[in-house]
């Protein structure tokens, strides 16, 4: 995805299992669409946007990334083509941007103007603790934040960002674009270096 972000969620609401396929764009962010009720979903929030559950949440929780050189060596890893039609129809279509990344021209269609403090392709890890909402840049790593009197590590580890408590717990967090983070959680904190919010 062009933003870079996903989380964990738990397909089940009131004892029914959902099914989810991509339905559409909002903010340049996929809107998942049950097969069951075509409620359309926020895939960051877990919540239901429009349709009949409209309101409802699932439950999310973070993923866990990893690179193909930390993984089991055992491990199968599929090949496939380095430019495939569709790769390069998308490249044909999209536009630079000064952060080098690239946006096909139906996600600009779909977003609001993007908060100006970041670059709009920027990495970073997003952090969801209680109310707050903190992106951290990787350029600001390693970071210390502190929310509800929990000291919270930000570091990258073998070149994947993660953020991890005191007591070796992890919040709730996510990989993500600042443009996909900020749309989402507008005002959002912005993290700096060896900071401490």
């Amino acid at each position: 995805m062009a933003c870079n972000s996903g989380v964990g969620l738990t397909p089940t609401l009131d004892s029914t299992e959902h099914h989810f396929s991509a339905g559409g764009l909002y903010d340049g962010l996929v809107l998942l669409i049950d097969d069951e009720t075509e409620s359309y979903w926020d895939h960051i929030t877990g919540e239901a946007v429009h349709g009949p559950l409209a309101g409802r949440t699932l439950e999310i929780g973070p993923l866990e990334y990893t690179t193909a050189g930390s993984a089991d060596p055992e491990l199968p890893i599929a090949k496939v083509p380095l430019m495939s039609p569709l790769a390069v129809a998308m490249r044909l279509t999209t536009r630079k941007t000064g952060a080098g990344g690239m946006f096909p021209p139906m996600f600009k269609g779909t977003m609001a103007p993007v908060d100006p403090r970041r670059d709009e392709l920027e990495n970073g890890l997003g952090l969801m603790v209680g109310e707050r909402r903190i992106y951290v840049p990787f350029e600001a790593m390693p970071t210390t934040v502190v929310v509800d009197e929990r000291l919270i590590t930000v570091a990258m580890n073998d070149g994947i960002p993660a953020a991890t408590c005191e007591d070796g717990s992890r919040p709730m967090q996510m990989m993500t674009r600042w443009y996909g983070f900020s749309l989402t959680f507008p005002g959002c904190e912005v993290a700096q270096s060896s900071s401490q919010t």
